[in-house]
Parts: C-alpha cells; structure tokens; sequence
C-alpha cells in the first residue's frame, strides 16, 4: 500500500497518537536515553552553526580576491581568525562549567 492509505488507515481514517495518559510511563533510563541523545542533537547543530558563522565571518574578514586559491597571507588571517573564535569558544564554555559548578 501507499505511504498515504498506511498513513490514513484501512477505514481512510488518519492514525492519531494515544493521549499521554494512555501511554505507559517512560522508565528513568528511558527519560535519560532521550534526554542524552536531544542534548547530542543540539550540541550537534551548535556546533555546524558556529562553524557557519567561523567560516562567514572569517572569510569576510580575511579574504578580499575571488580566485581559485588563497594567498599566502588570507591563509594566514584565516587560520589566526579561527584561532581566535576557538579561543573564545574555549573561554565561553569554560565560564559556563564554572557557573554551572557553583550553583550545584
């Protein structure tokens, strides 16, 4: 069958989810599982989006002729700019440890 008639049902009727309350509970584990792995997911997309705004921001930055290669000193303000957000990223996370140690 089509994706659209397993969605809709034998009856053309769509499939609902159960209300929550008909659901059993989710174990502590579970939660944890789910829990660990939507902090991967956002970890995950924090990180392509800071390697975006590194590679936008730096490349505006350091580089000022279109071509098929960089010169020696675009590549130079590329890899020093990176350093830099690196640096700061480092020092950002750090902070937020710290701050997160003391409230606990």
């Amino acid at each position: 069958p089509s994706l659209y008639r397993h969605l809709r049902g034998k009856e053309g009727r769509r499939h609902r989810a159960r209300p929550r309350e008909d659901r059993s509970p989710m174990s502590a584990d579970e939660q944890a599982a789910v829990l660990h792995q939507l902090r991967k997911e956002v970890n995950a997309q924090a990180q392509r989006e800071l390697l975006t705004k590194m590679t936008e921001k730096c490349f505006a930055k350091c580089v000022s002729t279109k071509g098929t290669h960089l010169e020696r000193s675009e590549q130079m303000c590329l890899g020093q700019c990176i350093d830099r957000y690196v640096d700061c990223m480092n020092a950002v996370n750090q902070a937020l440890v710290q701050r997160q140690q003391s409230r606990t």
